[in-house]
């Protein structure tokens, strides 16, 4: 079985694009593909994978996020709080057919929004088939 569930440790703020984010709190880690100190999943064997992340942040602030397979971008996330009182979460979810050696990772999508908070921003993966 191959299984992943990581949370951020750490508030990240910054305007920079392409940023990795590190989940470094690992919760669990079964097979150990997920490398807590780099935020990057090494996919062990080819096969049907399925990854899903959360994003929270502040009042007035925004933070978008995309899912990268091998330095390409393959799905995006927005949590957008800038017009707003209140926090905003969003979360995505895909299925991805990787190979081994595959490596999977979350980064800060572009220079819009800046702060993503701790410990409500998460990160997890599976091998399903």
């Amino acid at each position: 079985m191959i299984a992943f569930s990581a949370r951020t440790s750490k508030q990240l703020t910054s305007t920079r694009a392409s940023i990795k984010i590190v989940f470094d709190h690992v919760v669990t880690n079964t097979g150990k593909a997920y490398d807590g100190s780099t935020g990057i999943f090494t996919a062990p064997s080819d096969g049907i994978y399925v990854f899903a992340w959360t994003v929270l942040t502040n009042p007035k602030k925004w933070f978008d996020s995309e899912l990268v397979v091998n330095g390409i971008p393959k799905l995006y996330n927005a949590a957008d709080a800038h017009n707003g009182g209140s926090f905003e979460s969003s979360g995505c979810t895909g299925v991805m057919e990787l190979k081994s050696g595959d490596k999977v990772w979350i980064r800060k999508y572009s220079t819009l929004g800046n702060l993503l908070r701790e410990r409500w921003s998460s990160f997890s993966g599976l091998k399903l088939l």
